[in-house]
């Protein structure tokens, strides 16, 4: 059995975590649904904070937040496949509620695809609205107060 990653921490734009990073989230994300990331789409997390989950400094799970106003969009969730099921995602889901609450975020939330759901319910995240088409597949907004 695997173990957890020695730790999570932010990873700057364009470093070579945040590189391994994009290559996971394609993997995991994009792929299975016949997908890439642009250069256009890559440019536009410039502004993103970017979260990864090490284990010997090989990047297994990954994370950005996309700060507005009071809350923060939580965006492309990713552990590598041979690590889900451990807890990673959820440890690296509360660095980055952690992170968020001390920057003085008043919330955190993310259009979350069907089968993730439960995951995100467990979490605490509330569902807001209905079912919506994104990236051709169900999703649903789901939000998380950080008081």
């Amino acid at each position: 059995m695997q173990s957890v990653p020695n730790t999570f921490k932010i990873v700057p734009y364009g470093t070579s975590h945040y590189e391994a990073a994009v290559e996971l989230r394609t993997e995991i994300l994009r792929k299975p649904l016949g997908l890439c990331f642009s250069q256009e789409y890559l440019e536009k997390e410039k502004g993103y904070i970017h979260f990864v989950g090490l284990k010997n400094d090989e990047v297994v799970a990954a994370a950005s937040l996309v700060p507005e106003q009071f809350t923060c969009k939580m965006r492309q969730v990713a552990v590598r496949a041979d690590m889900q099921g451990l807890g990673i995602g959820s440890g690296l889901i509360d660095y980055c509620e952690a992170y968020a609450k001390a920057q003085k975020f008043q919330s955190l939330y993310c259009h979350t695809r069907e089968p993730a759901v439960p995951f995100y319910t467990k979490k605490g995240y509330l569902y807001e609205g209905e079912y919506f088409m994104e990236i051709g597949i169900p999703h649903i907004k789901m939000i998380k107060e950080l008081g």
